[in-house]
């Protein structure tokens, strides 16, 4: 390809809109171009990285036994109302009504999809197991686009369902499909951590996330420092501290604490540790209220607490709720007096305090001494629902401590069982004629967002330095202006083309300086230069390396193959 006629131009300055080195990078290289917030148009060299990354997906699927198919874009609401997720993801759901009847939607996955082709087509055991996969877009319409591609609303992702008899057929998929994920980013050169994680509004039984560890990530890990275990802050589990409780059980007593809300002024205020205070946040469950106690020190998890209770909407009841159940101002809710019908949620932090503080129901005033047993009445088990603390012991080894990591997700595994397969009738006969659900299992690559996690991990203050796997080509040849070079410079273009090797040749009227300032953003694995001083020769530079080596045309070709 001559640069002098590829689609897209290169920019001198920082674009104001970028956060991220990845969204800089990509956007000043040409790459990428906004449409909207959260919508891009892929130009030639971004669109060539895609295709690489798209073919190597497929590559290893197909290794695996994966069926590659297309499913539309465009779904009927009527598929996504068989499942319930009509109304459990409504917030990220662009819909639209058809002039000839009907409401749709543009799809953000395609459990529903691909469940009814199943039970079109997969009739009975023989026709199991099976695994499909697509590489399609998707559309999210998520309240907030951020850090270029790696939050988007509009993005390509690989998805893949499997089909099987039983769980054991499922966990065979599993691994299947997470061992051709291994070797897809280990072509890529990606570092990956598997960890475990929620299932989120997909369901299931269980999921795995594939992360690669980066400042500009949005998830945060956990990760234990003696043992394997890893898991994102919606999923991780810890020992917190132990404590010193007291000997002698006082009696309960409601105390002032004028316009005190924040748990370190409040156990200041009432003398007493911060893991005697209680946080009790009110919640709107669906059409229900619950109440949530904490150890004062945390925070709710709402992802941990929406999976307990198995809700479709989550959020925090109104003021107007809070002081109609408990007769206070928000910030002084408490277990003790609550109504019957709020159910009390208590976490497994508040088990075993003796004295401990509580919200008096009463706007400025505080329990203390409060009791299990006595004062309120014991749970009948205590869960988790509260985020992790770096530095608080891990559940696995009992060892180790845990420590946090920023990173980015690029897959997620899921062990869907018959969530899907029960709610759509999607059934097979079995070898004795009885009717079972199909056991299912999806798998997903966020292929857009790969590609900025690419450029995360693979950059200086010059530009992106692209994975030979990934890059738009494999060398950029860079002709520098002199009598007799550009005829050189396109015979090394033309026998680079026969050999069987992708160049991008910067044929522009452009400056030395200018050519290679943009040869290093654009980060194309290996740059060569053809100039006056170079003769009859190839100056070679790997765009990772500072060594610079004079070369016969004929040694480039055999380097490069």
């Amino acid at each position: 390809m001559r640069q002098s006629k590829l689609f897209g131009k290169t920019l001198r300055q920082k674009p104001k809109s970028a956060t991220v080195k990845s969204h800089e990078l990509l956007l000043k290289a040409g790459f990428i171009k906004p449409v909207a917030a959260g919508i891009y148009s892929f130009m030639p060299l971004g669109f060539r990285v895609l295709e690489k990354v798209d073919r190597i997906i497929k590559e290893e699927l197909a290794r695996e036994g994966v069926q590659h198919l297309l499913m539309p874009l465009v779904h009927p609401s009527t598929l996504w109302q068989e499942t319930g997720r009509r109304k459990k993801m409504e917030r990220i759901l662009a819909t639209f009504r058809a002039r000839h009847g009907g409401e749709y939607l543009l799809a953000p996955t395609h459990e529903e999809t691909v469940t009814d082709l199943a039970r079109l087509f997969v009739l009975s055991y023989r026709d199991l197991p099976v695994i499909v996969n697509q590489n399609q877009w998707k559309y999210r319409d998520e309240v907030r686009a951020t850090g270029g591609l790696l939050r988007t609303r509009e993005f390509l992702m690989q998805d893949a369902y499997s089909f099987d008899v039983d769980e054991a057929g499922l966990a065979e998929a599993f691994t299947k499909v997470s061992r051709a994920y291994h070797q897809i980013f280990k072509r890529m050169g990606f570092a990956m951590t598997v960890v475990k994680a929620d299932s989120g509004a997909i369901g299931g039984a269980g999921s795995e996330e594939f992360m690669v560890i980066s400042d500009a990530g949005e998830d945060l890990i956990f990760v234990c420092d003696q043992c394997d275990y890893k898991a994102n802050l919606e999923k991780a589990e810890s020992v917190p501290a132990p404590f010193k409780q007291d000997e002698e059980v006082k009696p309960m007593e409601a105390v002032l604490g004028k316009g005190i809300i924040g748990v370190e002024a409040l156990a200041k205020h009432l003398r007493i540790p911060v893991e005697k205070t209680t946080k009790t946040l009110l919640y709107q469950a669906d059409e229900r209220v619950v109440a949530v106690c904490v150890r004062g020190e945390y925070k709710v998890s709402e992802v941990k607490l929406g999976n307990l209770l198995g809700v479709s909407d989550l959020a925090l009841a109104s003021e107007e709720v809070v002081e109609k159940l408990t007769g206070a101002k928000v910030g002084y809710a408490g277990p003790v007096g609550l109504p019957k019908e709020v159910e009390v949620i208590w976490d497994r932090t508040t088990e075993g305090r003796v004295n401990f503080e509580c919200g008096g129901n009463k706007t400025d005033y505080h329990n203390i001494n409060v009791n299990f047993g006595r004062d309120l009445s014991r749970p009948k088990e205590f869960v988790d629902v509260r985020e992790v603390k770096v530095g608080e012991g891990c559940v696995n080894c009992k060892a180790g401590k845990l420590k946090e990591q920023r990173a980015i997700e690029l897959a997620h595994v899921f062990k869907l069982g018959t969530i899907y397969s029960e709610a759509m009738r999607a059934h097979f006969l079995d070898e004795k004629g009885a009717k079972k659900p199909l056991v299912m299992g999806c798998y997903g690559i966020g292929m857009t967002r790969l590609v900025a996690a690419a450029v995360e991990q693979h950059h200086d203050d010059k530009g992106m330095i692209w994975p030979e796997a990934m890059a738009p080509y494999r060398v950029h040849l860079l002709s520098l202006r002199a009598e007799g070079v550009e005829q050189r410079a396109e015979r090394v273009y033309e026998e680079l083309l026969h050999a069987g090797i992708e160049v991008l040749w910067d044929d522009r009227e452009e400056s030395a300086g200018v050519k290679f300032a943009d040869s290093d953003l654009i980060g194309i694995p290996v740059r060569l230069v053809v100039s006056a001083k170079t003769g009859e020769k190839v100056e070679w530079k790997k765009r990772d390396e500072q060594e610079v080596e004079l070369l016969d045309l004929d040694e480039v070709k055999t380097r490069l193959k």
